[in-house]
């Protein structure tokens, strides 16, 4: 691990050491926050330096296999056994899951099946719907006791560089009333409404992470569905779910490494990319392509937070010494919505072989299958274009305090010097032998990363599995 992981994990178990008293209804409130929101710039820079786990006193975790078991023995005292409950309902949290409406058409019993949203619909995609406003309850003069108990704890840290932090204080002290209500909204559901298995789409927000602490002391089995690659760490573990659900066997091998046990892990990909085998068999048929210039190569670059301007600069403009290419810029969601696309615009001006996409209702899968290329940074629409039999250049252009190393099967394909990757993309339009062997490293990549075409069916499997065929829609009289 980094300097900067090393010690993250260090205080994250330090500070759960330091709030594991602190408890509503037997569960502690320190698990619930999302802790590296917690870490702002100043600590973080602190944190990126050897000798910062010097200054903790209460650390329990120094190695990678130590994350998962950490937390695992803080929760063994609330969980118990999974039930097997046959008369429960499969209960599927809409915020994060992205499960398409035709997995739930498809592949879920209606009967068998409740969707709890934001929503006061009836039903959802033909699924009977419940408003998660109607199992809250009152729970504010829990929230103030608490909020005295961290204030006091927090009073006796402050030469902390964590807990004496203000920003890092406040920002916990703020969530406690958000963390008690949703523990509480949880139980009085699982009180409510009978339920066999909770599916979620994260364990990173208080609410979903609620729901699965919550379930498992009542015997209630969940599994996470995996929300995009895996790039920060700290956005996928700890699991709090009783099993997580990732898109082949390298998040497998990645969870193990970080001590989570083998048979809490399913490898079913996810079924926001069922679509994508449907897509490749559209193209095949359909043979369209939309070019700007039909005589250029179109290429599509996808950017991300953090990118180092000067690099990716010098790789626009060696692409444009080429007079072979025309770029589709997109920037990345978060860009676009913290207006961070300046350098693009700019790009722009100066180029013009270069369109910036600023709208956000194109489909980028869309542009993906009209280019000829796909030039991503550490990115999901990466595996997205290998899906779709794209060609795909990563560019590892980023400022980071770790190594990433997802896409390392793609040997060459990836590359932090701008003239390399061009190079390496004229190479691929100009040899033969090139691209034969980009192809075999794209198909040997899938195997490891991604190789489900229908991730709703193994998603119901696994879920037959954890509870005993409870959602098989050709067992028990379903549709």
């Amino acid at each position: 691990m980094s300097t900067y992981l090393n010690n993250y994990w260090s205080l994250y178990s330090e500070f759960i050491n330091v709030f594991k008293n602190m408890k509503y209804r037997n569960i502690p409130i320190a698990l619930l926050t999302n802790f590296y929101q917690q870490i702002n710039d100043e600590l973080r820079l602190e944190m990126e330096k050897e000798d910062f786990s010097l200054k903790l006193k209460y650390s329990s975790i120094h190695e990678k296999r130590e994350i998962q078991p950490f937390f695992d023995k803080i929760l063994r005292p609330i969980r118990i056994p999974i039930k097997n409950q046959p008369k429960g309902k499969v209960v599927v949290n809409s915020d994060y899951t992205r499960l398409p409406e035709k997995t739930f058409t498809d592949y879920f019993r209606k009967e068998k099946t409740i969707i709890i949203s934001r929503s006061k619909k009836p039903e959802l995609f033909g699924i009977s719907n419940e408003y998660i406003g109607k199992f809250k309850r009152e729970t504010n003069g829990h929230s103030a006791q608490l909020v005295k108990t961290a204030s006091r704890i927090l009073t006796k840290y402050k030469d902390h560089p964590a807990l004496g932090n203000s920003y890092f204080a406040n920002t916990f002290i703020k969530r406690i009333p958000t963390i008690v209500d949703a523990i509480e909204t949880a139980v009085t559901f699982y009180q409510e409404v009978q339920t066999s298995i909770l599916v979620i789409g994260t364990t990173e927000d208080v609410v979903s992470r609620a729901w699965a602490m919550v379930g498992s002391m009542y015997g209630i089995p969940s599994i996470c569905l995996q929300h995009g690659i895996l790039m920060g760490e700290e956005a996928f573990i700890p699991v709090f779910s009783s099993h997580v659900a990732v898109y082949g066997d390298y998040e497998k091998q990645w969870y193990m490494t970080r001590g989570l046990q083998e048979n809490r892990i399913e490898i079913i990909g996810h079924p926001r990319y069922d679509h994508l085998f449907t897509k490749i068999q559209d193209l095949k048929v359909n043979g369209s392509k939309s070019h700007l210039n039909p005589s250029k190569i179109q290429l599509l670059i996808t950017t991300g937070p953090n990118l180092d301007a000067s690099k990716l600069t010098s790789f626009i403009a060696e692409l444009n010494l080429s007079e072979r290419y025309q770029i589709l810029l997109k920037p990345h969601p978060w860009e676009l919505a913290k207006n961070r696309t300046s350098l693009y615009t700019e790009l722009q001006k100066k180029y013009n072989f270069l369109q910036v996409i600023t709208d956000r209702k194109i489909d980028t899968n869309e542009l993906i299958m009209n280019s000829d290329a796909v030039i991503s940074s550490l990115s999901t629409v990466a595996l997205e274009a290998m899906i779709l039999n794209k060609p795909v250049f990563i560019y590892y252009f980023i400022q980071s305090n770790r190594e990433y190393d997802y896409f390392n099967g793609l040997g060459n394909y990836v590359q932090r010097d701008p003239k390399e990757l061009v190079k390496m993309i004229n190479s691929y339009f100009q040899e033969d032998e090139e691209r034969k062997q980009y192809e075999h490293m794209r198909i040997k990549f899938l195997e490891s990363s991604y190789s489900v075409s229908n991730a709703s069916s193994e998603l119901v499997k696994s879920i037959e599995k954890i509870t005993g065929g409870l959602n098989n829609k050709n067992k028990g009289g379903g549709e």
